[in-house]
C-alpha cells in the first residue's frame, strides 16, 4: 500500500520514522511539507501540491497531520472525493465536521479513520466502535489533555505556582507557545465530543458543550484546595440520560486517594461505562511523537486488513446540561464558598464568579 503524508511535524515525523524501520507492506510515496527545516534529506518524497498526490492512482491513503481546520478540511475533502482513504489525528476537524466527512466518505466508498485524534497512543475509538455493536454506552469520563494535566500535576504534586507550572510545560513542549487550546479546554471538548458521538451514535454540536477553563483558576483558589489536602484534575464527562446527552468539561476537586487523581503529567485516563461491560479504564500517554504515531499506523493497518464501515450514527443528539445537579467550589472576588445542588448551566450563568471547580462526592466532606 502506498501512502502520502501531509505535514511532517512532531507526529508526522514519528509516522515516517516508524514506517521506515518496521513496515514492509506500507510505502511512503509522497510528503507534503512547506517547512524546509523539517524535510532535510527527504527531498525524494517531497511534492509541492496536494494535486500531485490526488492524481496519482497508486496512492491509496492520505495521512493528514497538518492540524487546524481550513487547510486540513480542504485537503481531506479533496482526498476523499479523489477516492483516497484518509487517516487523521485532527480532533478539531473531526469534532466539527464529523457528520459531513462521514457522509462524504460513505458516498465515495473510502474509509475515514481518526484513532489518533483522541488519547494519543491509547487505542480507544476502535474499541468503542467494536463494542457498541453489542453493548450500550451510558457514560464517559476522563483526563483527555496531557498538557493541562502536566500543569496541574506540577501545581499540586510539586507545590509550584500556576505561572511557574505553565512556564515549565511550555519550555518542555507540552504547551504550545502560540496556542492556548489546552488550558482553555478546546482540545478536551473536541476529544470528549468525538468519543461521545461514537459511543452514543449521535451527532453532537461542539458548541453545545459546557466548559470552564483551567486558566481561570487563581492562586487563592488553588491554595485553598491545597490547604484542604485535595487535588484538582481537568475532567471531561458525558452521559446519556433518557436519550439526551449531558456533556461538559471543568476542573474537578478530588480526594487524593481516587485512581483518577493519581494520573499525572502527560498521561490520560478514559473511563467507559456501559450496560454490559460496566466500567472499563484506559490509561496511557495522551500526546507525544511516537505514541500518537502508533495510533496513525494502527489505522493504516486497519485499511490494509479490512474495509470497515464507520459507526452507525442514528441521529443528531439533544444536549441537556440541566438535568443533573452538582456541588461547586466557587470564588467570587476574594471570597470562596460552596454552592450546592446547581446545574452546569446555572453555575455558568452566575455573573460574579471568578472561577469554580466541581466537587467530587468523596472530596466534599473535606471542604
Amino acid at each position: 500500500m502506498k501512502i502520502a503524508i501531509l505535514g511532517l511535524g512532531v507526529v508526522g515525523r514519528g509516522v515516517f520514522d516508524i514506517l521506515q524501520r518496521n513496515s514492509n507492506d506500507i510505502e511512503i510515496k509522497y510528503i507534503l511539507e512547506i517547512d524546509k527545516n523539517k524535510t532535510c534529506g527527504l527531498e525524494k518524497y517531497l511534492v509541492k501540491s496536494i494535486d500531485e498526490i490526488l492524481q496519482d492512482k497508486e496512492v491509496e491513503v492520505v495521512i493528514e497531520l497538518i492540524g487546524g481546520k481550513k487547510i486540513a478540511y480542504n485537503y481531506v475533502t479533496k482526498a476523499i472525493k479523489a477516492g483516497k482513504h484518509v487517516v487523521t489525528a485532527n480532533k478539531a476537524l473531526i469534532s466539527e465536521f464529523y457528520e459531513e466527512l462521514r457522509h462524504l466518505s460513505s458516498r465515495h466508498n473510502v474509509q475515514l479513520l481518526y484513532e489518533a485524534s483522541v488519547g494519543g497512543g491509547i487505542i480507544i475509538i476502535d474499541v468503542i466502535k467494536n463494542l457498541n455493536t453489542i453493548d450500550n454506552f451510558i457514560r464517559i469520563e476522563g483526563i483527555l489533555n496531557g498538557s493541562s494535566n502536566y500543569v496541574l500535576s506540577k501545581i499540586f504534586n510539586d507545590n509550584k505556582t500556576k505561572d511557574d507550572s505553565i512556564k515549565e510545560a511550555t519550555e518542555l513542549g507540552y504547551l504550545e507557545k502560540n496556542s492556548n487550546d489546552d488550558l482553555l479546554g478546546l482540545d478536551s471538548i473536541r476529544k470528549i465530543n468525538i468519543l461521545s458521538m461514537i459511543a452514543y451514535r449521535k451527532y453532537i454540536d461542539e458548541s453545545s458543550i459546557i466548559y470552564e477553563s483551567v486558566d481561570k483558576l487563581t492562586e487563592l483558589f488553588i491554595n485553598y484546595v491545597k490547604e484542604k489536602k485535595l487535588i484538582i484534575k481537568y475532567l471531561a464527562t458525558s452521559e446519556l440520560i433518557d436519550d439526551k446527552v449531558s456533556i461538559h468539561l471543568e476542573p474537578v476537586i478530588l480526594d487524593k486517594r481516587t485512581m483518577i487523581s493519581n494520573i499525572d503529567n502527560e498521561y490520560n485516563i478514559i473511563n467507559l461505562y456501559s450496560e454490559y461491560h460496566h466500567k472499563q479504564t484506559f490509561i496511557g500517554q495522551g500526546a507525544g511523537r511516537y505514541p500518537t504515531a502508533t495510533a496513525i499506523i494502527y489505522d493504516l493497518k486497519n485499511v490494509l486488513l479490512t474495509n470497515k464501515s464507520d459507526t452507525n450514527i442514528i441521529k443528531k443528539a439533544v444536549v441537556d446540561n440541566t438535568s443533573k445537579k452538582y456541588s461547586f467550589l466557587v470564588q467570587s472576588k476574594d471570597e470562596i464558598h460552596i454552592i450546592d445542588s446547581t446545574s452546569l448551566v446555572d453555575i455558568k450563568d452566575i455573573e460574579d464568579i471568578v472561577c469554580y471547580a466541581r466537587i467530587d462526592v468523596e472530596a466534599y466532606e473535606k471542604l
